[in-house]
């Protein structure tokens, strides 16, 4: 059974370690619930009270079964009061495994379904999980394994849609009991293999032990006893640094075993005494008593009957002392049973004093409600005040975001019309002076200087025509107009595209291009904006390399990224002008090794390309050595399983869509402020920028949102997009996105 989450409720945690450390002295003294302890529970809200004896149940059910059941009983009472589903099925369950674990199985079933009618209606599937995994115990125990085997598939199932693995494990642990049950060993076997895979996968050493001499023992059963003893060897592995001498005792003894059936007797005589030595110093009487009987067999077989005798009179020891054990068990056990017997009767009288003590107070409770309506009067005018006060502070908080936005924006504009003027005046100044020494040039006939001036005009036009190109781009960008069509490309190929468009201009400069590292490297991103990328920064390369230099370009796979690099032997750049780089500055133009002007801005259309792609743009540079440009994309694995788990993971981002716009998962109004102006600015942001940082701040915030509201469709929204920012699966994160606004709409309307 769950256990209730401590850290969501800091007042509730509290109470329960305070009732946690009674229930233990309890245990241990045998003495009642201290008087402190009741006052406080009768102290706390009902809602927290059915949490505390629901958790007192399962608690105290091992060593005061009588105790947990009445607590149990109460449970179900105060959830029923008030008509909370979900309570009602915990108690119900925490109920039923009492009767479980003594045996009651009519009883615990009776429960058990009970409890499955209130999570349906809850429609709590982690819950519902557990009850379908108790319901097939339970058919099991009685014999039923067909019911048995129905109910464990469904609480499998339901995991699987949970993403719960770890109670994947337990249920196919159960499948494979019940086949084993059904002497079907081979085919339980099978399900405790598909078990040992998934919990080593999640690392579950204490399952992987316990499976592994499970499946052992199966072999053993078939005869196979080479494949049981690897078995129990890996878990004798897996216990080195185990400090459970139960487990590594039971293991021992199981090794022993398989020996002494292959008549390894040697082997078998040193792993059953090992067995033996660790039972006695541990004092496990089930162990000592097999180990003691498979040493007198072995010793036996050896002809070495005076130890084989003694062996077998220490046998017979434990054997009386294990009878009497068990004799005492069983009569506790119809002890607790008669107890329990009692206690439900008990438990009936009081629900029938309950109700006609609930009839007579329902009288005066008419009176309490007249008065209760005229202060809830009062109190729904004060809601209403405080809801429009509340309104108005978040009005205001978003005003004051939009109007820092406004100042950045208006920041950003005058620096971009100090770029254009900057960058634009001067060329044209130089254009016209060229010109009219050309137009004098022509009244001298002196056609030598008419074509040097009309060469330089050309450049100078080429320069103003890039710069007034990118600055189209730039400004297509920020106004949103620049359609984005991510897709998956092959990088290499892309740059031989883009090296080709320049092949002439470095051939000018005889500049010779080498291209490393071009295995099939898969991103997903806009292809026409990374081929601007790539224009931008091989241009560049080319205009600050030194006649007869080198440029170098690699594309490459690195830590779940694709990487790519233009790097040159040219002028380099200054330290501290690498941070203006990607910033509008009318002081960074800087001239080429052939008189070009770099205007800078290509590298700010860069950084926004890049990081509009999910990626990062970053540089390293060194005066008279040269520079490296680098960027990264969202890398695309091109295989058949990513390609079913892409859509498999499609349907999934769906379905949580589907649950987080359905009404009924809406929250309520007077949360809804708060996850506005907790969310609102970070989705804004992640809309404008798709960088890496700024989905993982998405994510985090909406998942913290969900958390503190206790909002499942929000908790299960964020951990989606967290799950494919690492899986890098951005396709599927840019379908989450835009229905991600249509929520939160829908909470504006709703406010």
């Amino acid at each position: 059974m769950n256990k209730i989450r401590y850290g969501t409720r800091p007042l509730l945690a509290a109470g329960l370690l305070l009732i946690l450390a009674s229930v233990k002295a309890f245990s241990q003294d045998n003495a009642s619930v201290s008087d402190s302890l009741v006052r406080f529970m009768e102290s706390m809200p009902d809602s927290s009270k059915t949490e505390i004896l629901i958790t007192l149940c399962d608690e105290m059910k091992y060593n005061h079964p009588e105790i947990a059941f009445e607590y149990g009983q109460q449970a179900i009472d105060l959830a029923k009061d008030l008509n909370h589903p979900h309570q009602i099925g915990k108690a119900y369950m925490a109920v039923a495994e009492i009767y479980i674990l003594w045996s009651l199985y009519d009883s615990a079933m009776d429960y058990l379904l009970l409890s499955l009618d209130q999570f349906e209606i809850t429609d709590n599937k982690q819950e519902l999980a557990i009850c379908c995994n108790n319901i097939g115990i339970v058919y099991m125990s009685a014999g039923e394994y067909q019911n048995a085997a129905n109910y464990f598939n469904k609480a499998r199932e339901l995991n699987r849609e949970l993403g719960n693995y770890s109670q994947i494990v337990n249920n196919l642990v159960n499948m494979g009991s019940n086949y084993i049950k059904q002497d079907s060993t081979e085919k339980g076997l099978s399900y405790y293999l598909v078990s040992l895979m998934i919990a080593d996968s999640l690392n579950m050493e204490e399952a992987k032990i316990n499976l592994l001499n499970e499946i052992g023992l199966g072999y053993h059963q078939l005869g196979r006893y080479e494949d049981a003893l690897q078995n129990y060897y890996q878990a004798l592995e897996l216990l080195k640094n185990n400090p459970n001498a139960y487990t590594r005792a039971t293991t021992l003894a199981n090794i022993a075993a398989s020996y002494h059936e292959g008549q390894n007797h040697p082997a078998a005589l040193r792993y059953a005494q090992e067995a033996l030595d660790l039972s006695k110093t541990n004092k496990f009487n089930r162990i000592t008593w097999i180990t003691t009987r498979m040493l007198s067999e072995i010793y036996a077989a050896q002809n070495n009957y005076r130890l084989a005798y003694d062996y077998l009179a220490e046998h017979k020891i434990i054997s009386d002392t294990l009878m009497y054990v068990e004799k005492t068990e069983e009569l506790l056990k119809i002890q607790a049973r008669y107890d329990l017997d009692k206690k439900e009767q008990e438990i009936e009288m009081l629900r029938s004093e309950n109700e006609q003590n609930r009839k007579s107070i329902q009288t005066r409770s008419i009176i309490i409600v007249a008065i209760a309506s005229l202060l809830s009067i009062l109190v729904t005018l004060i809601f209403i005040l405080v809801r429009l006060n509340r309104k108005y502070r978040e009005l205001n908080y978003r005003l004051t975001l939009q109007g820092k936005e406004l100042e950045a924006l208006n920041d950003q504009k005058d620096k971009f019309f100090s770029f254009v003027a900057h960058n634009l005046k001067n060329p044209f100044n130089t254009i016209m002076g060229f010109a009219e020494l050309m137009q004098r040039c022509t009244d001298t006939k002196d056609a030598e200087k008419v074509r040097q001036y009309s060469n330089l005009i050309y450049n100078l036009s080429s320069q103003v025509q890039k710069v007034l190109s990118n600055l189209l781009e730039w400004s297509r960008l920020q106004r949103r107009t620049f359609e984005f069509k991510p897709e998956t490309i092959e990088l290499s190929s892309l740059i031989k595209d883009v090296m080709e468009m320049n092949n002439k201009e470095a051939a000018r400069k005889d500049i010779h291009f080498e291209l490393t590292g071009h295995e099939n490297v898969y991103a997903f991103a806009d292809r026409t904006m990374i081929t601007t990328v790539m224009q931008n920064l091989i241009s560049n390369a080319i205009n600050f390399t030194l006649p007869s230099g080198k440029i170098s370009i690699s594309c490459r796979s690195r830590d779940n990224h694709a990487e790519v690099s233009v790097s040159d032997n040219g002028v380099g750049l200054e330290e501290e002008d690498i941070p203006k780089l990607f910033q509008f500055d009318i002081l960074k133009t800087k001239i080429g090794t052939g008189e070009n002007k770099g205007a800078g801005l290509g590298l700010i259309l860069c950084k926004e390309m890049v990081e509009r792609n999910g990626g990062a743009i970053s540089v390293k540079s060194e005066i008279g050595k040269g520079s490296e440009f680098s960027f990264t994309l969202p890398i695309v694995v091109r295989s058949g399983d990513d390609q079913n788990e892409n859509r498999e993971t499609g349907h999934e981002v769906h379905r949580i869509m589907n649950t987080l716009l359905a009404e009924e998962n809406l929250p309520s109004a007077e949360v809804i402020p708060d996850i506005l102006s907790s969310v609102t600015p970070v989705f804004t942001e992640v809309s404008k920028v798709l960088s890496m940082d700024n989905l993982e701040l998405f994510s985090e915030t909406v998942t913290a949102t969900g958390n503190k509201h206790g909002i499942e469709s929000l908790i299960q929204y964020g951990s989606a997009v967290t799950r494919l920012i690492r899986m890098h699966q951005i396709d599927q994160i840019i379908k989450l996105l835009p229905r991600f606004k249509d929520y939160l709409e829908i909470l504006e309307t709703k406010s």
